[in-house]
């Protein structure tokens, strides 16, 4: 059998798997190591070795960076500060410019804070701005969500840059920087979508009824009476992302031999820096949230990492075993030859994955494993792997994924609706993507 034919089978099993059986993406991707890894003609030894190998170097590597992530996140978000970050962007650019204000708290909130649970925090702020001051409640919305969906894609410590960033064993601190950046491109098309479209088909100013609008005017006010201020707000999230960019920078700025170097070395390792950011939440913001929540999230915030930390690993048994059976460069040599533009193949099978079953996590880890060897074999930077698949895991986003149920819900919109903002807003955003990636291809080359 080809090595070709044995991915492909292989790779129809996984999608069998985890589509139509709806089993979970970990059982999945380590099913379809195990057939392709036998059906390539590796032993039956080797291929359990690979599997467990390559499960264990991926949990290595970002395991412990993936659980402080998601407390750190956790922390900011129950202590207020994601809260507090939006209010500082609408005050800073004004009523006026309330769609790049909630676009820029969407793109600084969803770093840390999961962007389902960073919509409900937020949305209630575009509700009020656009009944007082009469704007599309749509055009906030979906520049709120442009923001949200980015840098959930694109920027550590969020869980899924963090997990794909490990599978092609890259730098974090690059990440962050060309993560950003094709993260602002992202925000910036899906903004657009909503101001220049959205202002004309949907006007429609949020209205309150007379209960909900005593509700919200309270409980507005009671929050943001007692929100953490800006600095305690921000620090946490910045500290490590400022460490691990010096840990990036540090040796071509200074020398490896420099002290300063090697300190840097340390604390900005993301494992450290990611410690030291929540350590540095639980001062700033412990005092609100109290000893017994601040236990009660470390346990919370392990229950949520496990499954993205198990796909990932999974993940990386299925490269594992597509380096060694020679699978993964079989495949990448006839990638080569059909002269398509490489990043439009991590494009393509993240946004297909993201399109047919939801979860933008497991299309960028299946994504990012089936394409790594397209880097080692035509010699490019993996980097431009992982924003490709980033922008393809927000190709579609429709009534599969979860977060299109929160947004049509907290918004009153029926399915339709939906699918008319945040779903065609979703493909404006991955062209988005796709253009930042192509900024930095034009950059590295």
């Amino acid at each position: 059998m080809t090595l070709v034919l044995a991915f492909l089978i292989g790779l129809a099993i996984l999608l069998f798997l985890a589509i139509r059986l709806k089993i979970s993406a970990f059982v999945a991707l380590l099913v379809s190591a195990v057939v392709i890894g036998l059906l390539s003609g590796l032993p039956a030894d080797k291929v359990i070795h690979d599997i467990t190998g390559g499960f264990g170097k991926i949990l290595s590597s970002i395991g412990i960076v993936i659980i402080f992530g998601v407390i750190l996140g956790k922390y900011l978000e129950d202590g207020g500060a994601a809260r507090r970050l939006a209010l500082a962007s609408i005050r800073a650019l004004g009523q006026k410019n309330s769609p790049a204000a909630m676009s820029i708290s969407g793109y600084l909130v969803s770093i840390p804070v999961f962007s389902d649970v960073a919509y409900v925090i937020l949305v209630p702020l575009a509700k009020a701005i656009s009944n007082r001051s009469g704007m599309a409640f749509a055009v906030l919305a979906v520049a709120l969500l442009s923001g949200l969906q980015a840098t959930q894609i694109y920027v550590p410590p969020t869980p899924g840059p963090l997990a794909v960033a490990g599978l092609l064993n890259l730098d974090i601190g690059r990440v962050i920087m060309y993560g950003g950046i094709s993260a602002i491109f992202m925000t910036m098309f899906g903004w657009a979508y909503a101001v220049f479209w959205l202002r004309k088909t949907d006007p429609q100013p949020w209205e309150y009824d007379a209960a909900e609008a005593a509700a919200m005017a309270d409980q507005g006010d009671d929050q943001d009476k007692n929100l953490p201020g800006l600095f305690a707000s921000l620090f946490p999230l910045l500290l490590p992302m400022v460490l691990i960019l010096l840990n990036t920078t540090s040796a071509m700025m200074l020398g490896k031999g420099h002290v300063l170097t090697k300190v840097f070395d340390f604390v900005g390792d993301a494992n450290v820096a990611l410690a030291l950011g929540t350590l540095a939440a639980v001062v700033t913001l412990g005092h609100r949230l109290g000893r017994e929540k601040i236990l009660d999230i470390v346990d919370d915030s392990l229950k949520t990492a496990g499954p993205i930390i198990f796909i990932t690993a999974a993940g990386g048994s299925l490269g594992a075993v597509l380096k060694d059976s020679g699978v993964g460069n079989a495949v990448a040599a006839q990638v080569a030859g059909s002269g398509l533009p490489f990043i439009l193949i991590p494009f393509v099978i993240s946004g297909l994955l993201k399109t047919i079953q939801g979860s933008g996590t497991v299309a960028v880890i299946t994504s990012a494993t089936l394409c790594a060897p397209l880097a080692e074999q035509l010699g490019i930077d993996p980097i431009l792997i992982f924003l490709a698949t980033g922008a393809g895991a927000r190709l579609i986003c429709h009534v599969n994924d979860s977060l299109f149920w929160i947004f049509t819900k907290m918004n009153g919109y029926d399915m339709k609706t939906g699918l008319r903002t945040m779903s065609a807003s979703s493909f404006f955003m991955a062209l988005g993507g796709l253009f930042g990636t192509w900024i930095v291809q034009m950059f590295l080359l």
